[in-house]
């Protein structure tokens, strides 16, 4: 469940949530809050870091999940955004990779010599990726649980889903997010057909990682998105008062989409 502002937070701590994401989302998909405002939300949260469990699924498929509230933090976009420290309380972090796929023939290259230890002038997006990364667990003086960003949408220019969750995998990251860049109606299954989309979430989970969807989700299609049987599904828009990313949370449509989602699948406010 993404927020804004204590206020929100307030509002939602005890829903039965399993993430609270903070952001802003007039800066964007990803719009990094500001940190006086990210403090005032763990203040309301005031839970310790939980680490992740697993239980099965009805179709008997393992999933990873996890007890209690875990913090999330939106970091914007890497071509945009400067590393910095994060405070105390916050169990994940994610960088959005829009207009990052003009780099991406470099990519498994520059993972490697960063693996290797190997300097270079390549400026592929995974070895900015891996770099903001050290940088930022440098100026926190401890490590987090990272999410990859897929983005689905053509405008985000980013790259694909496929390149990102290889890229995941390699790196052990916690998980990936597959979202939309721009808020424009499309959703992931315009994109992307179920064949691709479970393959994807099998592989993460025989690796040991989460799945999280979001982009344009509506309660109405909800039912099938369950389907997946994804570990976190992600909304903002339509639990906003007239379904508006930038205006409040509603109540009502909040109530709505916990009553959908009591069983078995834990959820997030996001998008």
């Amino acid at each position: 469940m993404s927020v804004r502002n204590a206020a929100e937070a307030r509002l939602v701590v005890n829903t039965g949530v399993a993430v609270l994401d903070v952001k802003d989302p007039a800066r964007g998909a990803l719009g990094r809050a500001d940190e006086s405002v990210c403090r005032e939300i763990l203040a309301v949260v005031g839970k310790p870091r939980v680490e992740p469990a697993y239980a099965e699924t009805s179709s008997g498929r393992a999933t990873r999940v996890d007890s209690g509230v875990v913090m999330s933090l939106a970091l914007g976009e890497l071509l945009e955004v400067e590393p910095c420290a994060i405070p105390e309380g916050v169990d994940v972090l994610k960088v959005g990779l829009a207009h990052c796929a003009a780099q991406k023939g470099a990519a498994q290259h520059s993972a490697a010599q960063h693996c290797s230890g190997q300097q270079g002038s390549d400026g592929g997006w995974v070895r900015k990726w891996l770099e903001f990364r050290e940088q930022t667990e440098a100026l926190s003086k401890r490590s987090f649980r990272w999410i990859a960003v897929a983005y689905f949408d053509a405008s985000a220019q980013a790259p694909d889903l496929e390149e990102v969750k290889t890229f995941a995998i390699q790196q052990q990251l916690a998980g990936v997010l597959i979202d939309s860049y721009e808020k424009t109606g499309q959703t992931m299954t315009d994109v992307y057909s179920w064949e691709k989309l479970n393959s994807c979430r099998d592989e993460l989970v025989a690796a040991g990682m989460l799945l999280a969807i979001a982009g344009q989700i509506r309660v109405e299609t909800l039912p099938v998105l369950k389907r997946l049987e994804p570990h976190l599904i992600a909304v903002r828009s339509a639990v906003c008062e007239l379904r508006d990313r930038n205006r409040s949370l509603c109540p009502e449509a909040l109530e709505k989409f916990h009553a959908e989602l009591s069983q078995p699948l834990d959820f997030v406010i996001q998008k």
